[in-house]
């Protein structure tokens, strides 16, 4: 197959999508992307702390009530905007989102990749350095939920064992672990925090 015959067959395919999109949403994919603000982007530093990130984290006790009042207006405004049912809470109503725009970036991507080959084959191999960030990325979250899970399974071990809820005992023990030992030294400890949540009585999950 020939670089035409692929571009072709590519296209057919985002022609396809496109025009799904458009009967799901009642929309083009153009309209929606020119008149949208929220945030697909799980490579953002700050996405849990972002209020146009779609993974925006609203169970934070640090967060602001006028930015949990915003997110929330946005992901309904998001939704009407994809002609979406609004109904529910505000995580059924992200849950409901989410695909949404998980497919508007693919369909990004493969509009772009189109772009690219059809302009030569060393500018489709951008489309390819773009992967290497997205399999570090993927790699890093392993390894973050990996984590989450081993501190969560210890809490939980640490609050039936003693019967507390309270888990600040257990928070500082192992804050001092990553601190000094594991991040930085005893003269040097690094300003790691142990992730809680509902004043300190669960393991935050990212």
């Amino acid at each position: 197959m020939g670089d035409e015959d692929s571009i072709e067959l590519f296209q057919q395919i985002l022609d396809g999508k496109m025009e799904q999109y458009m009967q799901d949403c009642g929309r083009t994919f153009e309209e929606v992307k020119a008149s949208s603000k929220i945030i697909y982007n799980p490579l953002e530093v700050n996405r849990f702390g972002n209020k146009y990130n779609i993974d925006f984290c609203t169970t934070d006790e640090n967060v602001d009530d006028q930015d949990l009042i915003f997110f929330n207006s946005l992901v309904t405004e998001e939704l009407n905007l994809r002609r979406l049912p609004i109904n529910g809470n505000l995580m059924t109503r992200r849950n409901r989102l989410m695909p949404y725009l998980m497919l508007e970036q693919k369909l990004a991507l493969l509009k772009e990749g189109i772009s690219r080959t059809s302009e030569g084959k060393e500018s489709a191999l951008i489309l390819i350095k773009q992967a290497i960030p997205c399999i570090m990325h993927l790699e890093n979250r392993v390894g973050e939920k990996l984590i989450t899970i081993l501190l969560h399974l210890g809490a939980t071990k640490f609050q039936n064992e003693r019967h507390v809820v309270s888990l600040n005992d257990y928070m500082q023990r192992i804050q001092n672990i990553v601190q000094r030992q594991i991040l930085g030294s005893f003269l040097r400890p690094k300003q790691w925090r142990f992730p809680t949540r509902n004043e300190g009585k669960e393991v935050r999950k990212f």
